[in-house]
C-alpha cells in the first residue's frame, strides 16, 4: 500500500510519529510540523485511503491491525528503532493499541484530544446535540439525541450518532473550538492546500474503523508501559470526561495537561504552547 509521508527536521534527531484522525493530519502538519523539526525528526504519514495516499482500491477497506502494521512497516523502511507516537482525535485511539502491540519500539506516547470510547464520547455530546435541535426546532432529532444518550445497552457504529452530529451543520462545526470565530481562519488553512473536494472525501473510506472506535479503550489505557501526556482543550467534546478521569485514575505514568483556550485543535488554538508542551515532554525526561 502506497502512503505519503512527510518528515521533517534532522534525521538523526529523536523521532515522533503523528498518527492523525480521521479526515488526515494536514492542519496538525501545518501548525506544528515545523515547530517540532527544531528538536525532533516528524513523521507524518497520510494514512492509506486518505489524502495524498490516494482513495483505496476498489473493494478495499482500512481497519486496525492495517493501519498498525503501515505503521511499523514505515518504521522499518525509514530505518528507525525506536520512536515517539503523537495521535490526535481517533489516531489516540490506534495510538493506544500500537504501544501496547509494539511496546519495544514505542519509547512515549502522546494523545491530542483523544476519543478512546465513542460510547462514552456519544454520551457526553448527545444531550448537548439534543438541545441545539431543539433551539432550530427540530423535535425529532433532539428527541432521537435524548434517546440514544439513555439507551441502557452500549452505543455501536449501528447507531449511526454521526449523522446526528453532522445535521448540525454549522453550529456542530463550531462546537470543535473554543472561539468560533477561529473556525474561519482553520477552514482557511485547508483551502489553503489545494486539494480537491475529493481527495478530501477519501478519508471517508475510515468510517470503516468505527466498530472498533466503538470498542472501549479505557481497560486497556493501564496497559501501555511507556510514559505518555494527554493534552485535552477544555471545551473539546470529543475526549469526555469518563475517560479522562480513567486516564488520570488508571495510567501510572500519565500526566494530564488541560489547554485552557482550545477545544478539539490545540495545536492549532494554542501552537506555541502545545509546541513547547511535546517538546519538553519528549526530551527532558
Amino acid at each position: 500500500m502506497r502512503l505519503y509521508v512527510a518528515e521533517y527536521g534532522a534525521a538523526d534527531a529523536p523521532a515522533l510519529l503523528f498518527i492523525h484522525g480521521h479526515g488526515g493530519g494536514y492542519h496538525w502538519q501545518r501548525c506544528q510540523a515545523e515547530r517540532l523539526a527544531q528538536d525532533l525528526r516528524v513523521i507524518a504519514p497520510d494514512q492509506r485511503g486518505v489524502l495524498r495516499s490516494g482513495p483505496l482500491p476498489p473493494g478495499a477497506t482500512v481497519d486496525l491491525d492495517a493501519l498498525l502494521a503501515d505503521f511499523e512497516e514505515l518504521r522499518a523502511e525509514l530505518g528507525i528503532s525506536r520512536w515517539a507516537i503523537l495521535g490526535h482525535s481517533a489516531g489516540g485511539n490506534y495510538a493506544v493499541e500500537y504501544a501496547i502491540r509494539h511496546p519495544s519500539v514505542v519509547s512515549a506516547v502522546i494523545f491530542d484530544c483523544p476519543c478512546w470510547d465513542f460510547d462514552a464520547n456519544d454520551r457526553h455530546r448527545l444531550p448537548l446535540f439534543a438541545a441545539l435541535y431543539e433551539e432550530l426546532g427540530d423535535s425529532v432529532r433532539a428527541a432521537r439525541c435524548r434517546e440514544l444518550a439513555a439507551l441502557e445497552r452500549r452505543l455501536t457504529a449501528a447507531d449511526r450518532t454521526y449523522e446526528l452530529a453532522f445535521g448540525l451543520g454549522d453550529r456542530f462545526q463550531d462546537l470543535s473550538f473554543h472561539d468560533p470565530s477561529w473556525r474561519a481562519d482553520f477552514v482557511r488553512l485547508g483551502e489553503d492546500a489545494g486539494f480537491t473536494d475529493e481527495m478530501w472525501a477519501y478519508g471517508n473510506s475510515h468510517l470503516s474503523t468505527l466498530d472498533e472506535l466503538y470498542t472501549s479503550k479505557l481497560g486497556r489505557l493501564a496497559l501501555m508501559p511507556q510514559p505518555s501526556l494527554l493534552i485535552e482543550g477544555v471545551d473539546d467534546l470529543a475526549t469526555d470526561p469518563l475517560s479522562v478521569r480513567r486516564y488520570h485514575d488508571t495510567v501510572p505514568r500519565g500526566r494530564v495537561v488541560t489547554f485552557d483556550r482550545s477545544g478539539h485543535f490545540p495545536h492549532f488554538e494554542e501552537p506555541e504552547r502545545y509546541a513547547e508542551l511535546v517538546r519538553s515532554f519528549l526530551l527532558d525526561r
